[in-house]
């Protein structure tokens, strides 16, 4: 168990890495208030590059946690009393 979450997480936070490298492509999208004309397509990708990083941080946060809970648990139960 603990073996496929570190393997969770090392690939979470590589397609993390990915992810934050191609919106760096995407810096110059405007934000909605703007009064100049912007391409629809590369608001609507960045849109959903950010959504997939959003969902990515929380599968690494979720899956970091469930490792640092379980290395306590088995620290736990092993220790004498």
């Amino acid at each position: 168990m603990l073996h496929r979450l570190v393997y969770l997480v090392m690939a979470g936070t590589t397609t993390l890495v990915g992810l934050t490298f191609l919106l760096r492509l995407f810096s110059d999208v405007l934000p909605l208030a703007s009064t100049e004309p912007q391409s629809v397509w590369r608001f609507e990708a960045a849109f959903l590059l950010t959504t997939a990083q959003w969902i990515v941080l929380g599968v690494v946060a979720l899956g970091s946690s469930a490792i640092v809970v379980l290395t306590w648990k088995s620290v736990r139960t092993r220790a004498p009393t």
